[in-house]
């Protein structure tokens, strides 16, 4: 539905904006005093995205990776960018829809990271939660057509869409984190609506699948493997093969239950993985 009338702006300012900017800028001061923002070990421990760690059950990693930046360049970009995008949208949808938008996203972001990244890579960075926001400019562009055009434009598209293939071209930068956050900061911005929008059925829905999509990706994305049998510790057997290719155990031979015996590797921290593996980083 295109609406014909002018749109309103619910609040003049953005107080979210500037508390995410704010505690992203101090995260980032953490870390460098910590030994580093570019610092494997140093993200890991303060809730990067790592694949193994969150199939080990810390699925926390999937919105604690939103705050840290590696490097004062990727902090510097990031900021930029929800100052411009945030005032926007936490203004057009209100902050407590600003919240949840920006939450969704960049868990979406994270779990599209999970699932389809290399799991020995690790991953930090907004950019997956302001390409949410992003998707809620496209959404108000469907409401408003004539009004997107002046606010946003082709620019805006083709700066999406440049960033996009940048995304996915580099092996530094994490496309499907920006894909997933792009398209489920879109789903929720439809899912909530605009303040001054009537909640239909279709809403009411679209908010009930988009809840439990979210749950269901989560917990899928803290459980092993179970392709080899777990062990105990940190690190379950699935994330040690692919770190340090130790002796697979097919389920067939081991219980499902059943710990690895003593005679294969011992369970690996993921510090442990990380300082065998010398794996990246992903912005």
């Amino acid at each position: 539905m295109v609406y014909s009338g002018r749109p309103v702006l619910i609040q003049r300012r953005a107080p979210l904006t500037y508390a995410l900017l704010a505690a992203n800028i101090v995260l980032f001061i953490a870390l460098e005093a910590s030994g580093g923002s570019q610092n494997p070990l140093v993200l890991l421990r303060w809730g990067a995205k790592f694949t193994p760690a969150i199939r080990a059950g810390q699925p926390w990693r999937l919105v604690t990776s939103m705050f840290l930046h590696a490097g004062a360049l990727h902090l510097a970009v990031n900021s930029y960018s929800l100052y411009n995008l945030g005032n926007v949208v936490e203004r057009l949808f209100g902050t407590p829809r600003f919240a949840v938008i920006y939450l969704a996203a960049g868990i979406w972001g994270s779990l599209a990271s999970t699932y389809m990244s290399d799991p020995l890579v690790l991953g930090v960075g907004a950019s997956g939660a302001i390409f949410g926001l992003a998707g809620c400019v496209f959404y108000f562009g469907l409401r408003y057509p004539n009004h997107f055009r002046v606010l946003a434009g082709w620019r805006f598209i083709i700066i999406v869409l440049i960033n996009l293939f940048i995304g996915f071209s580099s092996s530094h930068i994490d496309g499907y984190a920006h894909m997933g956050g792009l398209i489920s900061g879109f789903a929720a911005a439809f899912a909530l609506g605009l303040p001054y929008e009537r909640p239909t059925n279709a809403r009411m829905a679209a908010r009930l699948c988009l809840a439990l999509a979210t749950l269901t990706a989560t917990v899928l994305a803290i459980m092993p493997v179970s392709t080899f049998a777990p062990i105990s510790g940190l690190i379950h057997a699935s994330a040690v093969v692919a770190a340090s290719a130790p002796v697979l155990v097919p389920l067939s031979t081991v219980a499902l239950a059943r710990p690895i015996r003593a005679a294969t590797p011992q369970p690996l921290h993921p510090c442990s993985v990380i300082r065998q593996t010398g794996c990246g980083i992903h912005l």
